[in-house]
């Protein structure tokens, strides 16, 4: 413990740098865990046929959120290092760029998903019903750009160093949610169609409040003016550069788990029910690491920035030891209580065992998932988004897609065996992670 505390002294002034992001982060995220927590407790209150509609309505769009990371990963690795290097004229140039790549993007994505949803919830789903799942895809495919925006504008500031932007804005997002869900499920009795419409509202309340923070103030590197969004080809062109290969990372990593899920969605509406239950109780310990994961990708760059290559291994590192303590102390709780914890957010008996032992199964991944997120994001924080996505691409359909199908489908092992395989792709992922960071190849990229 003596050499614990030692090691924490003689590491001050980096530890705060890194929870200087990464508390508010967590915060940030802990409120979105909490809003998607209060989402299925109150759909769930309408029966497990809804939980399971507004999990399939909600799966295509978080396919689609990595061609926004495209531009957010991009604009992170270029605000962070120029940020890092003083260049506060170039933090201001990606930040423009970035809301100007946003806007088609966004737009062409809202269109495909109304006009075409029923064709897409088709290829997810064919055993059960997708009216309702349709319905609530619908309603929260109307606040895509506002998704787009917010994803861009929180890892700007993330960038910045200014973590605790996102997370008031989204504090007051998730108060405004669940009035939202109150009024439009319960009042005007609109069900699975009411919570899309609070999630879209509550999103647009989000991006307005980063609207104002951006155009209407002055207080920020990376303030704006309307007048100044302008097209710079040569910016783009860093941003995509970037922005690309994480896009296609995040594509196939999402595009796998579509077909996870409906390997898992076929197997019934009690075992997908639980899937989501046991994925929303495993996302507190998962949205932890993401926080240092955040403040690993923009430290990393802004030390880049800095020329200071051993502070950016430096905080790696730290990240790394700080995501492991942390994480593998949910772990121990998912290995023994999980019961407890899944009762929370259901009392149905046949979801409850299902769902703990996926959750227990899970547990001993937590340790290894830490490494993977802390070291994919230095990683992507150095601008090294094409080691990233070879990696997730050989985890996700070397791995994960092929040996979930011979679990369920060949040994019949039912949900547990798709959460097996999890553990096999984020050990894979992990262990391949940190080995290309010791490397090195990460130090001589330019952005």
């Amino acid at each position: 413990m003596k050499k614990v505390i030692k090691f924490f002294k003689g590491n001050k002034l980096e530890l705060i740098s890194i929870l200087t992001i990464a508390l508010p982060t967590i915060i940030d995220l802990f409120v979105q865990t909490l809003l998607g927590f209060f989402d299925l407790i109150m759909v769930g209150r309408l029966g497990n046929i809804a939980i399971s509609s507004v999990g399939i309505g909600s799966a295509p769009i978080l396919t689609i959120t990595p061609l926004f990371f495209a531009v957010s990963i991009g604009t992170t690795a270029i605000i962070s290092r120029a940020y890092g290097a003083k260049n506060f004229s170039e933090v201001k140039d990606a930040m423009k760029q970035s809301i100007i790549l946003g806007i088609p993007i966004s737009l062409i994505i809202t269109l495909i998903f109304i006009f075409f949803g029923k064709e897409i919830l088709g290829l997810i789903s064919q055993n059960q019903s997708i009216d309702l799942a349709l319905e609530y895809m619908k309603q929260t495919s109307l606040g895509i750009p506002f998704l787009c925006f917010n994803i861009i504008f929180a890892y700007a500031f993330r960038a910045i160093n200014k973590s605790y932007i996102p997370m008031y804005n989204n504090m007051v997002s998730i108060a405004l949610n669940i009035v939202l869900n109150y009024i439009f499920i319960f009042k005007l009795n609109l069900g699975v169609v009411g919570a899309g419409i609070a999630t879209t509202l509550a999103r647009g309340f989000v991006t307005l409040g980063y609207i104002y923070l951006l155009f209407f103030t002055d207080k920020y590197c990376i303030s704006l003016k309307f007048r100044e969004l302008i097209i710079e080809k040569v910016m783009i062109q860093r941003l995509l550069k970037i922005g690309i290969p994480a896009a296609c990372e995040q594509t196939i990593f999402r595009v796998g788990m579509l077909i996870f899920e409906a390997f898992v969605i076929n197997l019934g509406v009690n075992e997908y029910t639980a899937h989501k239950i046991a994925l929303t109780a495993e996302s507190f310990s998962f949205n932890l690491g993401f926080g240092f994961s955040v403040a690993g990708t923009a430290l990393v760059g802004q030390h880049l920035g800095a020329k200071n290559i051993n502070m950016a291994k430096k905080t790696a590192y730290l990240n790394a030891i700080l995501a492991l303590l942390v994480m593998s102390s949910f772990g121990i709780m998912f290995m023994l209580f999980p019961k407890i914890i899944i009762s929370f957010f259901t009392k149905s008996k046949e979801i409850i065992p299902l769902a703990s032992s996926a959750l227990r199964i899970v547990s001993v991944a937590q340790p290894i998932l830490a490494i993977s997120m802390i070291f994919s994001g230095a990683l992507r924080g150095a601008g090294d988004t094409k080691t990233v996505m070879y990696i997730t691409s050989f985890g996700m359909f070397g791995i994960r897609i092929p040996l979930t199908y011979f679990l369920l489908y060949k040994l019949n092992l039912g949900l547990n065996g798709a959460w097996y395989v999890m553990i096999v792709d984020l050990s894979f992922r992990g262990i391949v992670c940190y080995l290309k960071f010791v490397q090195g190849r990460w130090q001589t990229i330019k952005v």
